[in-house]
């Protein structure tokens, strides 16, 4: 969410005025309630299903598919490979930070990932995503780059071993011994809302960039094409999120890049700030209004429920002003089968 200078307790302060200054806060001796709760309810009124703002939008890092794989699990960082004489373009999910997924130690560094891999030695390995709790970040990732004559990875380690669910290869410059880290996890996903399908082992400028439809569900598949689809059908509640693709990607290997709605913060204390725009601030104050007589036991609750609902659409339209021009493209014929797998 965006930074904003609005704060919970200066909003409950407005809506104490609306109730004769009656207290919300600290009531019965139990610190900063009920106006913490009052507040957390708020943002949960706001920040829900179908309130796709856009100041609530998050971009997902990249997620690159896996040959004859439709689910994989991710938790915001990636190693891949691209095509070459030591095997065909991949990509697998590192394992999160805390679970000390990248160590250094000899002048080696070994990555483990969420899933059983097919990597092999003396492929050339990239990274994306990785944060580091020691050790400088951006040695551990690749980079990528498009001088408008070709778009390429950049910064790849050949692995020297490899185990069921980690490998390794030789520390470069800037990765040191005790140097730790691996995925950041994503703890704050709400739901997809849109997505592109990028081509890995295409060096063209511009990439080779494909349409994707998001999904809440999709069905298990056997049928191996370019997909074009992607569903988050799971939270592990880890950090980790298990995605679909439909079809079946095949060896033709694509970054996938999702865009969701972050999940309402959970806010501690009253001098927090709102995290939304101050621009916006007229939703907030009527959903702690909303919120105020509802703990009040208020028949007025409910008039201000529909304040809030028409406030949401009044400024869902302002954020949404912009004409949108997202439409699906079927890569082949409507005319060809209705086959699914």
């Amino acid at each position: 969410m965006p930074s904003s200078t609005i704060t919970l307790q200066n909003t409950l302060n407005f809506a104490s005025t609306h109730a004769d200054l009656l207290p919300l806060a600290n009531v019965g001796g139990f610190t900063n309630e009920p106006g913490l709760t009052i507040c957390n309810d708020a943002i949960s009124d706001l920040v829900t299903d179908p309130n796709d703002w856009t100041w609530n939008r998050v971009e997902m890092a990249p997620l690159f598919t896996c040959p004859n794989k439709q689910d994989q699990l991710f938790a915001g960082a990636m190693a891949f490979t691209l095509n070459g004489t030591a095997g065909p373009s991949m990509g697998w999910a590192i394992d999160l930070a805390f679970n000390n997924a990248i160590t250094v130690a000899g002048g080696v560094v070994t990555v483990k990932t969420l899933e059983a891999h097919r990597l092999a030695i003396g492929q050339t390995v990239y990274m994306n995503g990785v944060i580091m709790n020691t050790g400088i970040t951006a040695n551990y990732n690749s980079t990528f780059t498009d001088d408008g004559s070709k778009s390429q990875w950049n910064t790849g380690w050949p692995i020297t071993a490899v185990g069921p669910k980690s490998f390794s290869f030789a520390a470069t410059a800037g990765q040191a011994n005790s140097d730790v880290g691996g995925a950041p996890g994503i703890t704050n996903f709400g739901y997809a809302t849109s997505a592109t399908f990028q081509e890995l082992s295409n060096n063209s400028s511009p990439p080779n960039k494909q349409p994707c439809t998001v999904y809440r569900e999709l069905p298990v598949v056997s049928r191996v094409a370019n997909p074009d689809s992607v569903s988050v059908i799971a939270d592990l509640g880890t950090g980790v999120l298990k995605i679909r693709f439909h079809m079946v990607p095949g060896s033709a290997v694509w970054e996938t890049d999702i865009v969701y709605q972050a999940q309402p913060p959970l806010y501690t204390a009253l001098s927090q700030v709102w995290g939304i725009p101050d621009s916006n601030r007229s939703i907030i104050n009527q959903a702690v209004l909303y919120r105020m007589y509802r703990y009040l036991n208020s028949p007025t609750a409910q008039a201000e429920y529909e304040k809030l609902q028409q406030e949401i659409a009044k400024q869902h339209g302002n954020d949404n002003a912009s004409p949108t021009d997202v439409h699906i493209q079927p890569e082949e014929s409507l005319m060809d089968s209705s086959y699914w797998g």
